[in-house]
């Protein structure tokens, strides 16, 4: 059965996401949507880890979290392990129904998905 989205299709998805979070990320902070930078930079990190996974043939385990998605990763591949994602407070959401609005939340998610782009798009193998 074919998957429905391809891993390059998650991380170019993940990469506009991304880049829409900085483009917020640089607005003046009177003008920042701090939402949309926290929806964003959470929505890339989950199609970046979902690629990666997805990209080694490894079957996505339940629930589809941040935290889960993660220790997935940590599993095959020991770059992993240096992510500290322990400030994203939704990381154990598989839904993202809330979302920060503090700067320094927002700030943190962003920093976090730049990480993970970093690590999922590096040509070292596992």
């Amino acid at each position: 059965m074919k998957s429905l989205r391809t891993t390059e299709e998650l991380y170019r998805d993940a990469d506009e996401l991304l880049y829409a979070s900085e483009v917020e990320m640089n607005r003046a902070a009177t003008d920042m949507v701090t939402h949309l930078v926290c929806m964003n930079s959470r929505l890339a990190i989950t199609h970046y880890l979902i690629g990666y996974l997805l990209e080694r043939n490894i079957s996505i385990m339940s629930p589809g979290s941040i935290a889960s998605l993660q220790q997935q990763c940590q599993d095959i591949d020991p770059r992993f392990h240096e992510l500290d994602l322990n400030e994203i407070a939704c990381r154990y959401e598989t839904q993202g129904k809330r979302y920060c609005l503090e700067f320094d939340k927002v700030s943190y998610c962003f920093k976090a998905a730049e990480e993970v782009r970093s690590i999922v798009r590096s040509a070292v193998s596992a």
